[in-house]
């Protein structure tokens, strides 16, 4: 706990619980809401994968740009602009004016910002704890996702049925303003390293999109790179999915549904404490046995139709993939000493 003495850790840790407990209050409103405009869940979908479109094509270039620029400045000009745009979609649903032309547009800017962000407030992340802390510092980071996973889709339910969208995603944009005023209060100072020879920006995204053969350097690589791409895939496909059938097929109510996700937060704390008891296993093995673990919970979910099965099944498939995605970092300590 020594970290928590550190005053600018602590902003940012609420700084980042707040955000990731938003984000996991519009995970259920978003498509519940357009759910309820078109009745569609292939729209629903869409929608949806609007968030990812940002991410999909700026990922590579954001982390050379944000390292020759001002990293808070950058991040709080990320968490005010989705602030400003969760609060316009408030406004919307109050006016009664809400599309979903108008969410798709919304989450194409959350997705960039987001992006901006989580990459600038990662880059600050060692000027704030020290190197000799970052291991420490991450998996702090890591307990407050799994907290807000566990505590935020059943509370959403609740507002949601209790209050309605207006509430929800009132609530979703108070936490990016309080993300906001965590990088506003932070005190350290930044290293300023800053690039005099600038490419233009269009030379800059295609040098950038050159490192992608990295990711395929060997079998090693490659094999890694692919089980990344597909893990995340499998988070948001199947969560979305969860939702979608859970309202659309099941007929759940949103607390229910809430109860559901949160399963998976469950699943997420109890995965990271078994991990630790099970880590002298091989990780090819580990891994392979987690993912057959995880499709057992997807498989559960399928043939149940009662909530408490239902929610067994979220706990079994998020516990073992949230494992699965830490053995897959093992694998690259070992290559990095085989390319030294």
């Amino acid at each position: 706990m020594g970290l928590f003495k550190n005053k600018n850790f602590v902003v940012m840790w609420v700084g980042q619980l707040a955000t990731i407990f938003g984000n996991r209050f519009s995970e259920i409103a978003i498509p519940l809401i357009v759910l309820q405009l078109t009745g569609s869940p292939w729209q629903a979908a869409l929608v949806v994968v609007c968030s990812q479109v940002a991410p999909l094509v700026l990922s590579l270039p954001v982390g050379d740009w944000v390292e020759q620029n001002p990293k808070r400045q950058i991040a709080m000009f990320a968490e005010s602009l989705s602030f400003l745009t969760m609060s316009g979609l408030v406004v919307f649903v109050w006016l009664e004016l809400l599309n979903i032309w108008i969410l798709a547009g919304s989450l194409l800017i959350l997705g960039a910002t987001g992006l901006f962000f989580k990459v600038s407030f990662g880059a600050m992340v060692p000027g704030v704890v020290g190197r000799e802390r970052l291991v420490s510092a991450h998996s702090y980071f890591e307990g407050a996702d799994a907290i807000s996973t566990f505590i935020g889709p059943v509370l959403a339910g609740f507002v949601l049925s209790g209050f309605g969208v207006a509430a929800v995603l009132t609530i979703d944009a108070m936490t990016y303003f309080v993300s906001f005023l965590g990088i506003l209060f932070l005190t350290f100072k930044e290293n300023k390293r800053r690039n005099t020879r600038k490419q233009p920006a269009r030379k800059s995204y295609i040098s950038s999109l050159k490192g992608i053969k990295y990711l395929f350097a060997n079998y090693y690589q490659t094999f890694i790179s692919i089980q990344h791409v597909i893990l995340n895939f499998i988070t948001t496909a199947i969560t979305l999915s969860i939702i979608i059938y859970t309202s659309h097929t099941l007929n759940f109510i949103e607390w229910q549904i809430g109860m559901v996700l949160s399963a998976a937060g469950i699943g997420n704390l109890v995965g990271v404490f078994l991990l630790n008891k099970i880590n002298h296993f091989s990780w090819k093995f580990l891994y392979a046995g987690l993912m057959l673990v995880s499709s057992s919970g997807i498989l559960l979910i399928l043939f149940a139709s009662e909530l408490h099965f239902i929610m067994f099944g979220m706990f079994v498939f998020d516990g073992a993939l949230s494992m699965a995605f830490v053995v897959m970092d093992l694998p690259d300590k070992q290559l990095h000493l085989m390319v030294i």
